[in-house]
């Protein structure tokens, strides 16, 4: 199943710049598909399977040269689907995966394999996620109910311009490891944080000012409470609009 992207509002600051105004904005994106790499004995070979499981139990495992390897290690892997998450014209300024544990979590051992490939998740594309990542974080450790982890902006670049990212995690070692929420709204997530810049008199919503927007003023006249075609900002469209709007007519 699909998650729907879901955007959210995160700051309403306004910077004036020379070409319109910058505003703050975050989208949080879903996984569109997770599951658990089942590692059995620690030594066999990384099987995958989709899982629609709400929590995931991540376990550690036994591994000692003299007696060899017991007590099955489990993995989670997620993917995320980046095309069309961002509007036009969106830069972006930070990234982040968050997760939550349904209590709090002794969690180390922690390794977090990221690749921005567009191959679907599988026992072998796992192993190539964990044996050539495009980040990686290794031998991490904290005590929290959450945890964020922030993606370089090389990695983001590629993963929107290839339309996905994944991830590969492991909690735990020595039989340790944390129950942790793979859906839902505490589940494994993308929180994207970019700059949208606006183009001053647009008030139709097109990217540009000019006569499109003036018929969207007049169109909207007399609108009470924030509509775009607002553009002076006093919660009411009307003559000062219309005469902002001609101050700013054919920018952008």
């Amino acid at each position: 199943m699909k998650w729907i992207v879901v955007i959210k509002t995160c700051m309403a600051v306004s910077l004036m710049l020379a070409a319109g105004q910058l505003h703050v904005e975050s989208v949080t994106i879903y996984p569109v598909q997770q599951g658990l790499i089942d590692d059995a004995s620690c030594c066999s070979p990384y099987a995958y399977s989709n899982s629609n499981s709400p929590t995931f139990s991540l376990t550690g495992c036994f591994s000692d040269p003299h007696y060899g390897c017991w007590n099955d290690r489990e993995r989670g892997a997620w993917r995320w689907d980046l095309e069309d998450a961002l509007p036009d014209g969106a830069v972006v300024t930070s990234a982040h995966i968050h997760w939550n544990h349904p209590t709090l979590c002794d969690a180390w051992s922690v390794y977090l394999w990221i690749d921005a490939g567009t191959q679907i998740l599988s026992s072998s594309y796992c192993q190539q996620i964990r044996s050539n990542p495009d980040q990686q974080y290794s031998q991490q450790e904290y005590y929290a109910s959450t945890f964020s982890w922030s993606v370089d902006q090389s990695v983001m670049d590629e993963a929107l311009g290839g339309g996905y990212l994944s991830l590969v995690n492991q909690i735990g070692s020595s039989g340790q490891g944390c129950v942790m929420h793979s859906g839902g709204d505490l589940g494994v997530r993308i929180i994207i944080e970019y700059d949208l810049q606006t183009c001053d008199g647009d008030a139709d919503g097109d990217g540009d000012a000019d006569i499109e927007d003036v018929l969207a003023i007049i169109k909207a006249w007399g609108d009470v409470g924030g509509s775009q075609a607002d553009l002076n900002g006093d919660l009411l469209v009307d003559v000062q609009d219309l005469l902002q709007m001609l101050e700013w007519y054919e920018g952008c």
